[in-house]
């Protein structure tokens, strides 16, 4: 396992349609850096595990943490990343599953990324997929980084916007300049548990 030095960051982020605005007002204040795509597979619980994000990217296994809730904003860890093939048990303890090593073929056996992929895909297996696409455009405005997202969601067409800092203050400013505070802020393993009908809507029934 690899550990990331990365600091803990707040994080204000958005799912919906029709973001574009947001993408605007960006740029209104500074020039787009980048543009960078990426095609990424995320891991989710059956049950409500959002305090954990894990997803393949460029064939390493990726895991931050949900630490800590202030005003609205999120701050999440980086707390591993492993090369494949890795061990069942760390698939099930990273999502507090049980499941992944249980339906191992060969007890304790490391597994590539396919193998793992097709564990999940098992109706035995407590937990989903959700294959992402990202065209992100960024920018630096202030003291955070930020970006608006085009993405594809298991092929379903959705946008997010970003706000990113180790000051939360910072987020929480420039939230409030991009008038985004009326907006829930959604973290990728809520997001996409809601696209993919694992988790109810607000409002809906079952809903928290």
């Amino acid at each position: 396992m690899t550990m990331n030095a990365t600091r803990p960051r707040f994080e204000f982020r958005i799912f919906g349609t029709c973001l574009g605005m947001a993408e605007q007002r960006m740029r209104a204040i500074a020039a787009c850096e980048a543009i960078t795509e990426s095609r990424e597979v995320y891991l989710l619980g059956r049950d409500t595990c959002f305090d954990r994000n894990v997803k393949i990217r460029e064939d390493k296994l990726e895991f931050k943490q949900l630490i800590e809730h202030y005003q609205g904003l999120q701050r999440w860890r980086p707390a591993g990343q492993w090369d494949f093939p890795v061990a069942p048990g760390t698939i099930d303890e990273i999502l507090k599953s049980g499941d992944v090593l249980k339906q191992a073929a060969v007890r304790g056996a490391r597994l590539s990324r396919d193998e793992l992929l097709r564990l999940v895909a098992q109706p035995a297996v407590r937990l989903h997929s959700a294959s992402v696409y990202k065209r992100r455009f960024r920018f630096t405005l202030a003291a955070c980084s930020a970006e608006y997202d085009q993405l594809l969601v298991n092929g379903a067409a959705v946008e997010s916007v970003a706000i990113e800092s180790v000051e939360p203050q910072a987020v929480l400013e420039l939230q409030a300049t991009l008038r985004l505070d009326d907006f829930e802020n959604q973290s990728y393993p809520l997001a996409l548990s809601r696209i993919l009908g694992i988790t109810p809507l607000p409002g809906e029934a079952g809903a928290a």
